[in-house]
């Protein structure tokens, strides 16, 4: 069903998965948004993809790619940090949250496209794009292939390419998740993703992360980490000529600290920031330093 796209003024609540997005103020009121989106490869395809956006009075856009396994609600942090100077919106990816999606919908120029429509949609204007892990490598995507779309970048705990050990162990989490389902792959998830200190304090995000990562279909999440498995743009890093934004956590294990410094020499003026006492997904285990980061980057990035 279209949804209207005009600002709604008013705070509003709503739930994806059961888990709240909070509304921070008057001037972030959430509008979930499905809209119909060409799949990249066949004009004739369709998916449905949802989105929400806290409005559109300010001048710049800023464009959040949450991590394989995750949803948009996982921005919340962030919304509530930039809306205030920035419209924000963040999407589920395909078969993800609100968004359906099948196995055979994964592919980079799939997704690359389905990100340039997106901007397209909101607006067309050059964003502000942020991207978590498998966002990142996505974001990395979009900004090689339509940097004309891409304002500035964000990389948070993500990579360029992989070592074949890597790789090989994406291909057997891929058939680990095929065979065994989510639960599978849940706790050495969870372990990559966060401390051991969070996961003992924070009990309330390893039950919410736990629950969501139990909704998703294996199929579509073990063929994103096949697709994942494929990843290498690093030669190609050097033609990104947007400022660049490069966080990693102290203790990030599946993209280290040397992984987020090869990133940063390869693209030009980029500026790397290691984030402490955090690993894989920063934006939820250390979110007031992430947003501390990204609010100076971008306020610098708009003088």
């Amino acid at each position: 069903m279209d949804v209207s796209l005009a600002p709604r003024r008013r705070t509003i609540k709503w739930v994806t998965q059961a888990l709240l997005l909070r509304a921070h103020s008057e001037t972030c009121s959430f509008q979930p948004h499905p809209i119909r989106m060409s799949n990249g490869d066949d004009s004739s395809a369709k998916t449905q993809l949802n989105w929400v956006s806290t409005g559109t009075e300010h001048s710049s856009t800023v464009l959040l790619i949450h991590a394989v396994g995750y949803d948009l609600t996982y921005w919340d942090r962030q919304i509530e940090a930039l809306c205030d100077s920035y419209n924000v919106v963040a999407f589920d990816l395909p078969g993800h949250g609100r968004s359906p999606g099948a196995p055979e919908d994964w592919t980079f120029p799939k997704a690359v496209a389905t990100v340039s429509q997106l901007i397209k949609e909101i607006g067309g204007r050059p964003v502000h794009l942020i991207g978590i892990s498998f966002g990142g490598m996505i974001a990395q995507a979009t900004a090689l292939a339509r940097p004309e779309l891409i304002r500035s970048l964000t990389l948070i705990g993500t990579a360029s390419t992989f070592p074949d050990s890597a790789r090989a162990a994406m291909k057997t989490r891929a058939e680990q998740t095929r065979t065994g389902g989510m639960q599978a792959v849940l706790q050495s998830s969870l372990e990559r993703w966060f401390t051991g200190e969070t996961r003992a304090r924070r009990p309330d995000i390893v039950d919410r992360v736990s629950k969501t990562m139990l909704a998703n279909d294996p199929a579509v999440h073990a063929s994103i980490w096949e697709m994942i498995s494929t990843f290498d743009v690093h030669d190609c890093l050097s033609e990104i000529r947007c400022p660049t934004l490069i966080l990693v956590g102290e203790h990030d294990g599946s993209t280290p600290p040397s992984i987020a410094s090869a990133l940063a020499a390869k693209i030009q003026g980029s500026k790397l920031v290691v984030l402490p006492n955090a690993s894989h997904i920063a934006t939820v285990e250390a979110p007031v330093a992430v947003n501390i980061e990204i609010k100076q980057f971008l306020s610098a990035v708009e003088q």
